[in-house]
């Protein structure tokens, strides 16, 4: 019998991981043709989190993550890109309301194949006050979503989050060539929706930022980022 292939030995132990880790959130993200938003969905289809998209306008953030399936929804999480670096900040929570939770997510390769952020999440020896861990995305052509009976697209890359201290694999983002689903997204571990909130609006930033250096590269443009 053949020896299975290094690429399907990294996959089984990537969703191996995943299994040992508990129960996951499975998500589908939407981003419709000519429309300036996403809309975030779980199995069960009902949207949500609507993901509103500002392009010209330098006052509002570049994706302000509602409840519910409109713009009408409480915030619940912003993103502000930086110009010329590829960072961007983002806000757990409704700024307007003077409480949000700052957290900076940065480039670390030029090729925009991995970001960083750090939050803080639930203690794991009991500190009330919980623990700062940092969290890197990066691009993977070995994981996909679990239970996803597509197979790996040649040429398009996923995202994977790992903790980055211990390298558990948090949450995985499989692309999808459709012109109105960007794919789906699993998360994992048991830090709570705050922590899911954090997961997706920064995955949300990245397919977002991807997207606009496409376009500004097709018409010839140079930036973008």
């Amino acid at each position: 019998m053949p020896s299975a292939s290094p690429r399907s030995e990294s996959i089984a132990s990537a969703l191996a991981e995943l299994d040992e880790q508990g129960p996951s959130r499975l998500y589908h993200i939407y981003r419709k043709p000519f429309h300036q938003r996403y809309e975030i969905k779980p199995t069960d289809d009902q949207t949500l989190y609507y993901g509103e998209v500002s392009l010209w306008n330098i006052k509002k953030f570049d994706i302000t993550l509602h409840a519910g399936d409109s713009n009408k929804g409480p915030v619940v999480a912003v993103s502000k890109f930086l110009k010329f670096s590829g960072d961007c900040k983002l806000g757990l929570g409704n700024p307007d309301d003077g409480n949000a939770q700052w957290e900076d997510m940065t480039r670390k390769s030029v090729m925009h194949v991995k970001y960083r952020f750090e939050m803080t999440v639930p203690s794991q020896i009991g500190d009330p006050n919980g623990e700062r861990r940092s969290f890197l995305w990066k691009h993977t052509r070995h994981v996909k979503v679990e239970d996803d009976s597509t197979s790996l697209m040649r040429g398009v890359r996923n995202f994977k989050l790992v903790d980055e201290r211990t390298g558990r694999l948090m949450a995985v983002f499989t692309r999808e060539r459709s012109t109105a689903k960007c794919g789906k997204l699993q998360i994992n571990g048991g830090y709570g929706e705050i922590f899911d909130r954090m997961v997706l609006v920064s995955c949300v930033s990245l397919y977002e930022r991807a997207r606009r250096r496409n376009r500004s590269a097709g018409a010839g443009g140079g930036g973008g980022s």
